[in-house]
């Protein structure tokens, strides 16, 4: 089926789609909006769907925006510039329930209220794309470079050093990405180099020294796959009145608008005996944690992480928390049969293992904070911890990438 022709959308789904139906196939249409009609042109056909793209928009929805980014529609960065940033939240409100009742069979009514934020300038860590002396994003569906001046969602701070990179760029041969940290309380930059040849280290420390400016406090350069670095490898972030050591090779929630009150929403006000946490990372939540706990078990499998959370520990003073390099496998195996009364969870993507589901239903933790960067395996994941004698009291959509697909979610749950 050639598609080229008007049709109606009738709602916003996942991956930032408009859904059309046409002869029994749905068709997701790329920068349309809910209500509208639109001329599309097919790009690809699936089994089952359609891929589209619109062409022209015949009957526009009052949500509609021209997009504040010239690059909007090329650059495949982001996909909802052109929806007024209200409707958005509502929109991945409606996807996120939606996804969660339909894929975990959950039969909720509603979620709590969003958390959401300022909607440009929130990244404070950027990955830019490199070839030859191009810099800049992927286009959509292609590995195609859009090579760009300014990103409106990355902090002003990374848009001003876009053009010490571009000149770094010209010089480093084989660079293929180019990593950015800033850290908006100390004012400094950490920046990660990804090339596919080696280069001599005295010659691009020279390199640095002359094209980047005195904010940029280290550089790391991986070249296959090992990492070497120049000048400083970590800077501090606050969050609350904890301060954080941030590693290269460490994570931290890109939103730095959100920060503090990510940890208010997802750590519940109760008190707990003993907590176990799950990809812990730098600490992020554990210190929260351990302010409404007698201790807390944190465990991560990337050791940078953990290295930075015991000295977290330390110079925040927090001694009831316990950092341990583990897998989350491993973890909730280790600490099989003992009581737990709150069991904090952020997996990446993939959610849990099928494994990990077993064990958290085989230890029967009393409540499970899980919070998600992804609504179809949270969805499975919900389904099963339901299943096995979980109640859920509480929901809420977090908004950590405004103008974009991506849902987050905090979920609360109980054992009945």
């Amino acid at each position: 089926m050639n598609l080229q022709e008007s049709l109606y959308i009738k709602k916003l789904v996942y991956g930032g789609y408009g859904l059309a139906q046409k002869e029994g196939k749905s068709v997701l249409v790329d920068y349309a909006l809910p209500g509208e009609i639109v001329e599309v042109q097919t790009l690809q056909e699936k089994r089952d769907y359609l891929l589209a793209k619109t062409k022209r928009v015949i009957l526009q929805s009052s949500t509609r925006r021209e997009a504040p980014c010239p690059y909007f529609g090329i650059c495949g960065g982001c996909q909802l510039q052109h929806m007024e940033y209200p409707t958005q939240v509502r929109s991945k409100e409606d996807i996120l329930l939606e996804t969660l009742n339909r894929i975990g069979k959950l039969e909720l009514k509603s979620l709590e209220p969003s958390l959401f934020s300022e909607e440009f300038g929130y990244r404070v860590k950027v990955q830019f794309k490199v070839s030859g002396e191009k810099l800049g994003f992927f286009e959509r569906r292609s590995h195609n470079i859009v090579e760009i001046k300014e990103c409106l969602v990355a902090h002003p701070a990374i848009n001003d050093l876009i053009p010490s990179l571009k000149e770094l760029a010209k010089k480093v041969d084989g660079l293929k990405e180019i990593h950015v940290f800033y850290s908006p309380n100390e004012g400094e930059f950490l920046i990660k180099l990804l090339s596919e040849k080696s280069f001599p280290k005295e010659k691009l420390k020279k390199l640095i020294d002359n094209l980047l400016p005195k904010r940029v406090i280290g550089v790391g350069v991986y070249i296959e796959n090992r990492l070497y670095s120049l000048g400083r490898d970590f800077t501090f972030v606050k969050v609350g009145s904890y301060k954080y050591r941030m590693s290269m090779d460490s994570f931290i929630q890109v939103n730095h608008f959100l920060w503090e009150d990510f940890v208010n929403f997802a750590v519940p006000k109760e008190r707990y005996n003993h907590v176990l946490e799950l990809h812990c990372g730098i600490g992020f939540f554990s210190f929260f944690l351990a302010e409404r706990s007698n201790f807390v078990l944190a465990y991560d499998v990337n050791r940078s992480a953990i290295r930075d959370a015991e000295y977290n520990a330390k110079i925040n003073s927090v001694g009831n928390v316990s950092f341990q390099h583990e897998s989350g496998f491993e973890a909730l195996k280790k600490h099989a049969g003992e009581p737990i009364d709150l069991l904090f969870l952020d997996p990446p993507r993939s959610g849990l293992s099928e494994g990990e589901a077993k064990l958290v239903l085989k230890n029967k933790p009393k409540e499970i904070v899980y919070v998600s960067c992804e609504p179809t395996t949270l969805a499975r994941d919900l389904k099963v911890l339901v299943k096995g004698g979980y109640k859920i009291l509480g929901v809420r959509m977090v908004d950590n990438f405004p103008n974009t697909y991506h849902i987050e979610a905090i979920a609360h749950l109980r054992m009945e």
